[in-house]
């Protein structure tokens, strides 16, 4: 029969470290720290909070150099993207302009789905805990970070902000349907308090992969079905309304996979996962029995 260390490891994998020497009503009692509020769930929600404010502070930088030097890389993308850009960004773009059903859907399911998604997996995550929780909740704060390293000093204009490109604002097309203005999803007379030249790497299409690695190791079908569809339909979405360009996606992508990567080499270092977590947990098993 498992100890009760044995059961806390498999809902929490720092608890293996916390609950040592301590004795088994101790660490029978210790899943009371996956309660969202716990000191523990309480530091980790804020952790997140500082880290969305320093994220919308950020976000809000810019003035007239970011705005040249955003629009300069952004026509660089357009040159390295060449008939990409030309006939399946711009194809797709122009197509949904022409179908308003869509393209009020494409940007609601722009301005609102991260907001949705993202906590709710999380949450979901956190519910199930052990290690794939924390992976993904590290993976979520150092995915975050690197794109705040890249909007401070890589900024890089959407295609709707380019003049002579082709491509259609959707969402300014489209604003009596919404809260929107001319500044992506930013209500109206707020498009001042945000970077728009903060497009590389897309965290819209980042965040939506994240969710889906998440989700697909939740287990059942309908989980793993929205692991494929939710990434793919951001993918759509974020290029249809030129918000973002290819490259920007394929940015998302490597910042979330990045992180994950990153994570996971020191979860396997510290013992959290891989063969000596795997070691570990029998011995413990062997000692118990």
């Amino acid at each position: 029969m498992p100890s009760q260390r044995s059961k806390k490891w498999e809902s929490d994998p720092m608890a293996v470290i916390e609950t040592t020497g301590t004795s088994g009503a101790a660490a029978a009692a210790a899943p009371s720290s996956r309660r969202l509020f716990s000191v523990r769930g309480l530091v980790e929600i804020g952790f997140l909070v500082g880290l969305a404010i320093i994220y919308n502070l950020v976000r809000a930088g810019g003035g007239a150099a970011h705005e040249i030097a955003g629009k300069t890389h952004a026509r660089h993308i357009v040159d390295a993207e060449g008939w990409f850009f030309d006939k399946v960004e711009l194809g797709i773009n122009h197509w949904i302009a022409g179908v308003t059903v869509l393209a009020v859907a494409a940007c609601y399911f722009y301005a609102l789905m991260h907001y949705v998604a993202t906590p709710v997996v999380l949450l979901v995550s956190r519910k199930k805990g052990g290690w794939k929780y924390w992976r993904g909740y590290w993976a979520l704060v150092l995915a975050c970070a690197i794109a705040l390293v890249s909007y401070a000093n890589f900024p890089v204009a959407p295609p709707r902000l380019l003049s002579g490109d082709g491509a259609i604002d959707i969402m300014r097309q489209f604003s009596q349907y919404g809260w929107w203005g001319d500044a992506a999803s930013a209500p109206r007379g707020l498009g001042d308090a945000t970077n728009q030249y903060a497009a590389m790497p897309s965290l819209h299409f980042g965040w939506s992969l994240w969710c889906g690695i998440q989700m697909w190791g939740f287990g059942s079908k309908k989980w793993k079905i929205a692991a494929v569809a939710y990434p793919t339909l951001q993918a759509l979405v974020v290029i249809a309304t030129a918000n973002h360009f290819g490259l920007d996606v394929l940015g998302g992508a490597v910042c979330t996979l990045l992180s994950f990567g990153i994570v996971t080499v020191v979860g396997r270092a510290l013992g959290k996962t891989g063969p000596k977590a795997k070691a570990k947990q029998e011995l413990e098993d062997a000692v118990a029995a």
